[in-house]
C-alpha cells in the first residue's frame, strides 16, 4: 500500500508541475495582451518529458538537500529548480535549433516555475531521512536522470509523431503559375471558397495569379505531403523542388517552402477579438523561390507580406459578402 501511495504522490507532482506551467503561461499571456497564445501546444509538449523525468528522479535529488529549517530546504529547491530548467532550456534549444526562438513566451521562467512547484511538493510528501539510501545509489539515481529525461523525450516526440501520421491531412498538389513568385496563401473553412477536385489522391489546390486561394475544407494539422507545379499559358505542368530550409533557396530553385499556418482574429459577442471567432480566418502561408525571388531583399519580402494580409482581408471579406448575398 506504501508503494501505492508513493507511485500516486509522484503522479500527482508531475501534474501539478504541468499545472504551474499552464498558470505562469496564462500571466504571461495577460501580460502580452494575449500575444504568444498559439505556444500552449508546443510549451506543454516539452514540458512533459521534463516533468516525468523529475517524477523519477526528483526525491533522489532532493536527497542531497537535507536540512531541517524550511526556509533553506526551499532556497535550495529553487536554485536546484533553476539550474535543472537552465539545462532542460539548452536540451530543448539542442532539438528545436533556431526554432527555439520561435517561443513568444520565456518558457525559462514557466520551466522554473513548474519545477520548483513539482519538488516542492515531493519535499512536503515525501520525507525521506538521509540515511535511508547509500550515498552510491544516491549518485546513481541522480546521473540517471538525463538518460531518463532523454527516454521521455524520445517516447513523447514518437507518440507526436503517431499521431500525426493517423491523423495526417489530405495530400495536396500546388497548381502555380509559371510567371509567379515570392509569398501566396491557401484560406480554409471559408463556405463561400472553392471545393477543391481530387487527381490521383491528391487534393488539387490552383493557385491565383494573385497569390491568393479561398477553399472549403477546414485546416487540419498533421504531417505535410504537398507536391508543387508550375503551369504554364497552355496548361503544362513542371514539378518544382519542396523546400524545408531557408538556405535551400539558393541551390534548389525553383521550389516552395511552406511557412506555416496563422489565423487572423474576428470579433467576438462581448467585443472582444479571438482566433476562435466564427469569422476568424485560418491559414497557411508559402513562398515560391525562384532565380528573382532569391535576389529580393527582407524589406521587398515584408512589403510584399504586407500587401498580402491587405489582400487577403479583402478577397474573404468580398467572398462572405457574395455568399451571405445568395443565403
Amino acid at each position: 500500500m506504501k508503494k501505492k501511495r508513493i507511485i500516486f504522490i509522484k503522479i500527482c507532482s508531475g501534474l501539478i508541475h504541468l499545472l504551474m506551467v499552464s498558470v505562469v503561461f496564462l500571466l504571461f499571456l495577460w501580460h502580452q495582451d494575449g500575444f504568444g497564445a498559439g505556444d500552449i501546444y508546443a510549451t506543454l509538449f516539452w514540458t512533459v518529458p521534463f516533468a516525468s523525468a523529475l517524477l523519477v528522479c526528483g526525491a533522489s535529488f532532493l536527497r542531497f538537500f537535507r536540512s531541517r529549517h524550511l526556509l533553506v530546504r526551499v532556497l535550495l529547491i529553487l536554485i536546484l529548480s533553476i539550474i535543472l530548467s537552465f539545462g532542460w532550456v539548452y536540451g530543448v534549444a539542442f532539438f528545436l535549433g533556431p526554432w527555439m526562438g520561435a517561443f513568444s513566451i520565456p518558457v525559462f521562467y514557466l520551466w522554473i516555475a513548474g519545477s520548483f512547484a513539482q519538488l516542492l511538493f515531493l519535499d512536503r510528501l515525501l520525507p525521506l531521512p538521509a540515511d535511508s539510501i547509500k550515498p552510491l545509489k544516491k549518485i546513481l539515481s541522480v546521473v540517471a536522470f538525463p538518460f531518463i529525461l532523454a527516454l521521455m523525450v524520445v517516447f513523447v516526440y514518437g507518440s507526436s509523431i503517431l499521431f500525426s501520421y493517423l491523423n495526417a491531412p489530405e495530400k495536396e498538389m500546388y497548381l502555380i503559375p509559371e510567371n509567379f513568385e515570392g509569398n501566396f496563401r491557401v484560406i480554409y473553412g471559408e463556405k463561400c471558397g472553392i471545393d477543391p477536385p481530387f487527381e490521383n489522391g491528391r487534393r488539387v489546390m490552383k493557385i491565383p495569379d494573385n497569390g491568393i486561394l479561398i477553399v472549403q475544407p477546414e485546416f487540419k494539422a498533421g504531417i505535410i505531403n504537398n507536391e508543387y507545379y508550375l503551369v504554364d499559358k497552355s496548361g503544362g505542368r513542371r514539378k518544382i523542388n519542396e523546400l524545408f530550409d531557408y538556405s535551400e533557396r539558393l541551390t534548389k530553385s525553383p521550389g516552395v517552402m511552406m511557412g506555416g499556418s496563422g489565423s487572423t482574429a474576428g470579433p467576438m459577442p462581448d467585443g472582444s477579438s479571438s482566433s476562435e471567432s466564427p469569422l476568424a480566418m485560418h491559414y497557411s502561408y508559402f513562398t515560391l523561390y525562384n532565380k528573382d525571388t532569391v535576389s529580393h531583399g527582407e524589406r521587398e519580402y515584408t512589403l510584399r507580406e504586407n500587401r498580402l494580409d491587405s489582400l487577403a482581408n479583402a478577397l474573404v471579406e468580398k467572398c462572405r459578402g457574395k455568399n451571405k448575398a445568395r443565403n
